[in-house]
């Protein structure tokens, strides 16, 4: 459109004024058209723009010269725009095939979820802090086990595809172990043990998990790797769900617990209605463009109709970053 009021504004101008020589204008054309059209129209546009100013010189014998300069710059410029756009393009393509590649394999990594299981309704979500980023190193899983629900939510040091194969090693070695491990703490320790195993060329890596138990009756248990608890809401209050502590997978002592040693995490009992969120640091330490953190117990009150007096929290928790990928359970009603 901008193209082709250049385009007439010149003509007009020519033809309309005396006085006015603006053939040289047309020059700007297949420029134009460059940014938003291919390499068909663009050179459709210069071979318009090179014949308009021939017109032009028809009517002016004495600027054959200019004319001929005029026309080799339209030239020019159309050139120059055509190899701009299929260079546009071929990014463009490079990006879309990169999204889809990372797409995919976050999607091979994180399975989806069940909607229920047992008396419980699950929901997953996954949202990369960067804008139209699709891949990241948080991880989640749910499995229905002899135990009860089993619930992994875990962020994975560093970013990117490195970090989505440590969070598959995570997710691999939870789904192989959290129907048999006898309690938290052993599931804790095969995990930590696969990813120690990963990580022999970077000791420094790690990753932060938070493992969750409920049975039927609504009993739950938690065990931290030095992840944010969940939060639990229940009836009119917010409030951090009691857990069991420790370290990040793979910097966890290797003379503590021993693997299949029973680790007595505190109790909590869930009644029908009640919701539990479990989420990665991502969530709770965004920042507005002020640099003020998200303010998730407003967001839950408000979402919930609960006062914000009700919300309690550590809040000496040292900061990392993190995207958020929050996960719900609710335990269904009877």
């Amino acid at each position: 459109m901008g193209a082709v009021l250049l385009y007439g504004l010149v003509v007009g101008l020519q033809y309309g004024t005396d006085g006015w020589h603006l053939p040289s204008v047309l020059v700007a054309v297949p420029a134009v058209v460059a940014l938003a059209f291919g390499p068909p129209v663009i050179v459709g546009a210069a071979v318009v723009a090179a014949a308009t100013r021939w017109v032009f010189a028809a009517s002016d014998p004495g600027r054959t010269g200019a004319a001929v300069g005029t026309t080799v710059v339209i030239f020019g410029i159309a050139a120059l725009g055509c190899f701009v756009v299929r260079h546009r393009e071929r990014s463009a393509a490079r990006l879309v095939s990169i999204a889809t590649v990372a797409e995919t394999a976050q999607r091979a990594v994180l399975r989806p979820v069940p909607a229920a299981i047992g008396p419980y309704a699950i929901a997953a979500g996954y949202r990369a802090a960067a804008r139209d980023a699709r891949i990241g190193g948080d991880l989640y899983a749910v499995a229905d086990t002899p135990s009860g629900l089993r619930t992994l939510i875990g962020d994975v040091r560093g970013k990117g595809l490195d970090a989505v194969a440590t969070a598959a090693v995570v997710l691999g070695a939870f789904h192989e172990a959290v129907l048999d491990a006898p309690s938290l703490g052993a599931l804790a320790g095969r995990l930590d043990t696969s990813l120690r195993r990963f990580l022999t060329d970077d000791p420094e890596s790690f990753a932060t998990a938070f493992l969750l138990e409920a049975t039927p009756d609504g009993t739950v248990r938690g065990l931290s790797c030095g992840h944010p608890a969940p939060l639990l809401l229940h009836g009119s209050t917010v409030s951090e769900l009691s857990v069991l502590p420790g370290l990040p997978l793979g910097l966890r002592d290797e003379t503590g617990t021993p693997e299949g040693a029973p680790v007595e995490a505190p109790v909590t009992h869930l009644e029908p209605g009640d919701t539990l969120l479990l989420y990665t640091d991502g969530l709770a330490e965004a920042r507005d463009r002020s640099g003020a953190f998200y303010p998730l117990p407003a967001r839950l009150a408000a979402c919930t109709g609960l006062p914000h007096g009700h919300w309690s929290t550590d809040c000496n928790r040292r900061p990392t970053r993190s995207r958020a990928a929050p996960t719900t359970t609710r335990p269904c009603s009877p």
